[in-house]
């Protein structure tokens, strides 16, 4: 559980935010406490899901990030009708998409 919270937080921060990372090029990320939806602080043996907003917001610009494209891809279809759906992988519950949106 560790290892893939580092690496869900990994990947945000280093690919999705490049130029928006506080440290700068050649320096690690700082520390920084996990947060969950409620603003809550949990450690990295909880299962309880960890926030993006709550957690990184106060240092990146999470509206600027989760509009890019990357973040976005698989939201919707060529005509722009929303294809997301919670029922979209039985096999696989947390996949909301069959692009990039809602994957970890």
């Amino acid at each position: 559980m560790k290892k893939r919270i580092f690496f869900m937080l990994s990947v945000f921060v280093f690919f999705l935010a490049p130029g928006l990372c506080v440290a700068t090029e050649g320096e690690p990320h700082p520390e920084i406490t996990l947060m969950d939806y409620d603003g809550n602080e949990i450690s990295l043996d909880s299962n309880i899901p960890y926030s993006p907003k709550n957690t990184c917001g106060e240092c990146h610009e999470y509206d600027a990030i989760t509009n890019a494209y990357h973040f976005q891809q698989g939201r919707t279809d060529a005509d722009g009708n929303i294809i997301v759906g919670d029922d979209l992988d039985s096999r696989n519950p947390w996949l909301l998409s069959r692009g990039m949106y809602g994957k970890w």
